[in-house]
């Protein structure tokens, strides 16, 4: 994998943003683990059970993700298959990531859309999570649509980067 392309970059309050996620992300990872590891040791010694600590580790599970995937993407920790495209000449490589580039956008945009939806959908309907634990239904789907804008800063950035860069390298008029 090639160096993040964010390497030297400026930080502003956007990366400040996608760090503090990712700091929430990696307590939760922390809590998820002790939790367990207390639920485990109480069942092995039969002492008492802690019957919400299943839906607690799913609920911290899918915070987590969520949370964690802006800094993956902004530090190119995904997984990538490049087979194909570094077998490419440099300018079709350059192509390349400016499609997928393109392409993860307009899908972040599209699920920031529809994660938006589904929020009011679930707001307006004042559906209730009735197990362990009891509170709206649209708790959960809260972070759908602030971690898609994320994602979506996250490839317009890279976007308008490229662009700036291919822009600056055109030739001048008279030099």
């Amino acid at each position: 994998m090639e160096h993040s392309r964010n390497a030297g970059a400026p930080r502003g309050w956007f990366d400040l943003l996608i760090d503090a996620m990712a700091v929430v992300s990696a307590v939760l990872i922390v809590l998820l683990t002790v939790l367990i590891v207390i639920d485990v040791g109480l069942r092995a010694s039969r002492l008492v059970t802690l019957p919400w600590s299943l839906e607690a580790s799913e609920y911290m599970l899918y915070v987590m993700t969520f949370f964690g995937a802006p800094w993956v993407l902004r530090e190119e920790g995904h997984i990538a298959i490049e087979l194909v495209v570094e077998r490419l000449a440099p300018r079709a490589r350059v192509l390349a990531r400016r499609l997928t580039d393109l392409i993860g956008g307009a899908v972040c945009a599209l699920l920031f859309v529809y994660t938006c939806r589904v929020l009011w959908r679930s707001y307006e309907g004042q559906v209730m999570v009735q197990k362990s634990f009891t509170f709206p239904e649209w708790v959960v789907f809260a972070p759908g649509p602030p971690v898609m804008l994320v994602l979506f800063g996250i490839y317009l950035r890279w976007i308008l980067r490229s662009h700036d860069k291919q822009r600056l390298a055109l030739p001048r008029d008279g030099v």
